[in-house]
């Protein structure tokens, strides 16, 4: 609107007055054309677009009522003024009824048509601007719907070949047991290995589905997390001692039992002690926390790293799916390397598990300095030990 001038039509069948319009619109910034009578009128807004039409109310043959109704009705992102005399007062309130967006008596006086006419225009921006967003909800909208159908299908395509090329590994592992030289243990290994990531990244992409689906089941049971928290930390170690960084664990606390999935939160909490392996450099720190609240009756497992540490502007957009902090151009795909990343959806699903066990997963970090995720659990009760 600011850009171009916004478009005016003004029907009105005394000449002079219909001059004066022509004058005072132009002066204010607008570009006008006139006509002198409804037929006229209907016939160029059934030609062009305007974005205000001002019409006198009281004309022959066809009237500012029947040009505001046929506007509305043909056009209705056009903006109708009515001017009247104070004689026909109602029939300007019986417009704005009808759809105008205000009236102005005669003699009309400049302050107040001015006044008028920026509002209108300011009602056409706003207008404008809520239909922009709506067809940006709108895309938004589908680009999700084919993000979720590209999971779903993917997931289910990529799992039988998958099946299929893991049996027949296992099978190779099999009939050369006793009869296999160093090259083919090796490449039997990284084979293997490459197809547990892939298994991997095909579970991730199936939760992810069911998560976004509404389908996910818990298989809940009791279980100690102190002890399943031990259990990561051990499995853990030998990765962060090949990249030469310390990992401990603090458990400030006795066990607790909790109520839950205890394939998922695992997953889950190795997925954060992982992450922070990824983005801590050579010779760096994590530091896994266990502690209690007794009066929250939940758990805390902090994983502090000194890495890299994200961005405040990035700090939410990590939960999201899909999305890596660094550049794609860089993506380098690896789960113990440095900056090494995956599909992006590890801690997606790990915010998900937590908070779908009536906790949640909260982040504190600053750039260069480190980055501690803290994910809360509810626990049923303490263990006697």
């Amino acid at each position: 609107m600011a850009e171009n001038p916004a478009k005016i039509l003004v029907i009105e069948d005394e000449a002079q007055v219909r001059d004066s319009y022509l004058d005072m619109f132009s002066f204010f910034g607008y570009e006008v054309e006139a006509v002198s009578n409804g037929r006229q009128g209907l016939s160029l807004i059934n030609k062009k677009d305007y974005d205000i039409v001002v019409t006198d109310l009281n004309m022959p043959e066809i009237d500012g009522i029947e040009v505001l109704q046929y506007v509305k009705k043909k056009k209705p992102f056009i903006e109708v003024i009515v001017i009247t005399g104070f004689a026909t007062l109602e029939n300007a309130i019986k417009a704005m009824k009808v759809g105008a967006f205000d009236y102005v008596t005669k003699p009309v006086d400049i302050d107040h048509v001015r006044i008028v006419l920026a509002k209108c225009i300011q009602q056409i921006k706003s207008q404008r601007e809520n239909e922009e967003l709506r067809n940006l909800n709108m895309q938004l909208k589908h680009l999700n719907e084919m993000k979720d159908k590209f999971i779903t299908i993917t997931n289910h395509e990529l799992r039988t070949p998958i099946t299929v090329l893991k049996g027949y590994l296992e099978l190779i592992d099999y009939f050369l047991e006793n009869s296999r030289s160093p090259d083919v243990n090796e490449a039997l290994e990284v084979a293997s290995e490459t197809m547990a990531e892939l298994v991997s990244i095909v579970e991730q992409m199936h939760d992810m589905s069911s998560f976004d689906y509404g389908k996910k089941k818990f298989e809940l049971m009791d279980i100690d997390i102190q002890q399943l928290l031990v259990t990561i930390y051990k499995e853990m170690k030998i990765f962060y001692e090949k990249r030469n960084i310390d990992l401990s664990l603090k458990l400030d606390g006795p066990p607790v039992l909790v109520r839950c999935d205890a394939k998922r939160i695992k997953r889950s909490i190795r997925e954060l002690i992982q992450n922070a392996l990824k983005f801590t450099p050579q010779n760096g720190s994590v530091i896994i926390t266990y502690s209690l609240n007794e009066s929250l009756k939940s758990l805390f497992i902090k994983v502090r790293d000194t890495g890299i540490g994200i961005p405040v502007d990035k700090q939410n957009l990590i939960f999201e799916p899909f999305y890596e902090v660094q550049d794609a151009i860089n993506h380098m795909s690896s789960k113990t390397e440095f900056m090494g990343g995956g599909i992006g959806l590890g801690l997606t699903l790990a915010k998900e598990v937590f908070e779908s066990h009536d906790g949640a997963l909260l982040l504190e970090s600053e750039v260069q300095k480190g980055s501690t995720f803290i994910a809360v659990i509810p626990y049923i009760r303490e263990l006697k030990k």
